[in-house]
């Protein structure tokens, strides 16, 4: 038994690290527009990753390293910086049960599939409530992810996930009316 799940383990990072040398076509990860929603004195910001996780991802998500993907919200109003926070959505791979496990920090959702859909499905969307003062006329929000470098063992060294992304971080913006007049 443990020597099958080593197995299942070994060859899903050999793979990963084969992938790694052999990969040249990343994605076009972009943001799908920004909504929001009222709910008395909070705002709900609703978006989701697109084109993010083709070309590879699957058999990164695969490789038994817990995947991580940031999110880093800035909320001005004028020139102020009211809101700041980054976040991520986290997912690991449990190969004995042929699951991913992810985490979506923003909601402090843990969900569990088998489906490699559901996955792509669960992490791409982002709901983030802002519960602040809201006693402004307008607000600014701006949403960025990106991808961090991992360790790879078979290849002794650092693989940037960036690359996967063209090297670009994904980014949206949404300039909020609130009605308040601030004089």
């Amino acid at each position: 038994m443990f020597q099958a799940l080593a197995d299942k383990i070994l060859t899903g990072i050999v793979s990963f690290g084969m992938m790694v040398l052999t990969t040249t076509e990343g994605n076009n990860a972009s943001f799908a527009e920004m909504t929001s929603t009222f709910y008395g004195n909070r705002i709900v910001f609703q978006t989701e990753l697109v084109g993010a996780f083709a070309n590879d991802f699957e058999e990164i998500f695969r490789c038994g390293k817990e995947i991580e993907i940031f999110f880093h919200i800035k909320i001005k109003a004028g020139n102020q910086t009211i809101h700041t926070n980054v976040f991520k959505h986290i997912v690991i791979f449990d190969p004995l049960e042929q699951n991913f496990i992810i985490n979506l920090e923003e909601t402090n959702l843990e969900i569990t599939t088998n489906s490699y859909e559901e996955l792509i499905e669960t992490i791409s969307q982002v709901e983030y409530e802002f519960a602040e003062d809201l006693n402004y006329e307008q607000i600014n929000v701006t949403l960025v992810s990106y991808l961090e470098k991992i360790y790879l063992d078979t290849l002794g060294k650092d693989y940037d996930m960036m690359m996967l992304w063209k090297f670009k971080k994904p980014k949206v913006n949404k300039r909020i009316d609130l009605g308040f007049d601030e004089s």
